[in-house]
């Protein structure tokens, strides 16, 4: 089994919180903006279980990356020549999700970017989400749980991996939204 395989077939692994994760970002951040050099309107961000301090999960570092909505298919030209690839089946009507593995740039980790453009609402309820679950220790724990539990049932079925935690996750996104929204 090489090294894609692995990660694939580890996907729905739940792994604890590693002190690297602020560190494989900044990394990559690095590596995007001097892809994306040529659009000088952007804003890159860690978010995801990743960007949260203590909260445990798949241990793929999730970026969003925000550019104009005239650079988007300038945006995926840069992700191609970057060695992301294009991940359809997280297509969505404001945004794009490219991933890559290990194997891609000798990075150690799975990524998942989501890029998206200035306005489309993506930004702010990635932002609201990770913000959240930062500032609220108790919901934080109980999403942990519900992904672990996921984990265990569905480590190899990812719709039943997120249809198990999708009516969690929507509460949850619900309060982060209004939580976010009011601050």
């Amino acid at each position: 089994m090489n090294s894609l395989e692995a990660a694939v077939s580890l996907k729905y692994t739940f792994k604890p919180y590693s002190k690297s994760f602020p560190k494989l970002f900044t990394s990559e951040k690095h590596f995007l903006s001097k892809l994306f050099s040529s659009i000088k309107e952007k804003e890159i961000h860690h978010i995801g279980s990743t960007s949260v301090p203590t909260l445990g999960g798949k241990g793929i570092i999730d970026i969003i990356v925000v550019v104009p909505k005239k650079s988007i298919a300038k945006a995926k030209k840069l992700l191609k020549n970057g060695e992301f690839v294009y991940h359809h089946t997280l297509r969505r009507k404001r945004s794009f999700h490219y991933k890559y593995y290990e194997d891609a740039r000798n990075f150690p980790r799975l990524v998942h970017l989501h890029l998206t453009y200035f306005g489309s609402g993506e930004l702010e309820k990635a932002l609201a989400f990770r913000d959240y679950l930062r500032t609220h220790p108790k919901e934080r724990k109980a999403y942990e749980k519900v992904k672990r539990q996921a984990s265990k049932l569905h480590s190899k079925n990812g719709k039943k991996y997120v249809k198990y935690k999708l009516k969690f996750v929507l509460g949850l996104m619900k309060k982060a939204t209004e939580w976010y929204n009011s601050n």
